[in-house]
């Protein structure tokens, strides 16, 4: 049974709820979602709660890039880059399915990683999502990456690099979704330099135009919102993928490449003529619900951190987080539909 099905079997009993704001007893005390916030076919949802890990600000990758305070090594294995972190004081949050543009080919974090200040080269998982190229691309590097402005724009991308960890299946979903696209906006969102590279699609400026109604309309959701650590997203009536961050000073620094993120997918996805509902609430929530049951794995990422994967039928979760019992930091919890 779909999330919008359960939903509406369940409408009568919960007829006397607020429809744009709602709490399971499950997580009643935990998160309230507020939704959906709508453009076009895609729906966001922001998830309500306290800060989990307070008083603590984090660079994204992107800005540390920009101010020259991490390098990203070329390590010339395709599932492997190496990470540094140079600043004396700041603290820098890695994202799965973050896009690091250069080296011999551009790649992408299959897991997140969080670097203390001078941490020295640490490993890190990584995708290619370019295929052929292994020389340097015009003006750029082969031994680093110079920069990581996007993240990966599907659902099967990141199911492809996170959960089934799969290079093969990560090249095939770059082509689809590189001919969705190119469907969708009208004109080829292949670049020239790289016909393979997912980056240089991405940065295509006719799909630039086509999601900047959905960027105009939800980056300015989070404006005058507090205790926000979270969203969720549907596309064409179909929740997607969810995440929970470390506080609010975070997410806020990452919403702008979520909405494009997000804004992309669903241009890919959009139909016309296909008609839906949007899942309420409710429907956020009960999928959280749903992520607490399954089988789960562990595994260490670096020294002091590690990841938890929670799988059963319908959704994958992944927990980021250091530390045990009442010690525990948990900086990311992601949700994917599957």
């Amino acid at each position: 049974m779909t999330i919008t099905k359960l939903f509406h079997a369940s409408t009568k009993a919960l007829a006397f709820l607020v429809v744009f704001s709602f709490s399971s007893q499950t997580m009643a005390n935990k998160y309230r979602v507020s939704g959906p916030f709508s453009q076009s076919n895609l729906s966001i949802y922001l998830i309500h709660g306290e800060d989990i890990i307070k008083n603590q600000r984090y660079l994204t990758l992107s800005e540390a890039m920009q101010q020259k305070k991490v390098k990203v090594h070329e390590t010339s294995n395709v599932n492997q880059l190496s990470i540094e972190n140079l600043s004396n004081s700041d603290h820098i949050y890695i994202q799965a399915g973050d896009i690091v543009k250069g080296g011999k080919q551009d790649r992408v974090f299959s897991t997140d990683m969080i670097l203390q200040p001078q941490s020295g080269k640490i490993d890190i998982a990584s995708f290619c999502v370019e295929q052929g190229r292994w020389n340097p691309r015009g003006n750029e590097s082969s031994k680093e990456f110079h920069s990581s402005t996007k993240k990966l724009s599907s659902k099967e991308l990141r199911l492809a690099a996170r959960l089934n960890n799969n290079q093969s299946e990560v090249w095939s979903e770059v082509a689809k979704s590189q001919q969705k696209l190119g469907e969708k906006v009208g004109t080829d969102v292949k670049s020239k330099d790289s016909a393979s590279s997912l980056q240089l699609t991405l940065e295509n400026k006719k799909l630039a135009e086509k999601i900047s109604a959905y960027k105009k309309e939800l980056l300015p959701l989070l404006r005058g919102k507090k205790q926000v650590i979270g969203y969720a997203f549907a596309i064409n009536g179909e929740l997607n993928t969810a995440d929970i961050y470390a506080n609010q000073a975070l997410l806020k620094k990452l919403w702008p490449s979520i909405i494009d993120s997000a804004a992309t997918e669903s241009v890919g996805e959009h139909n016309k003529d296909l008609q839906y509902k949007n899942p309420k609430a409710v429907a956020v929530l009960e999928w959280i619900d749903n992520t607490q049951k399954g089988k789960q794995t562990t595994q260490e990422l670096k020294p002091g951190l590690k990841q938890d994967t929670i799988e059963n039928e319908t959704d994958v979760r992944f927990d980021t987080y250091s530390g045990s019992g009442k010690e525990r930091k948990l900086y990311r919890q992601n949700y994917i539909r599957k």
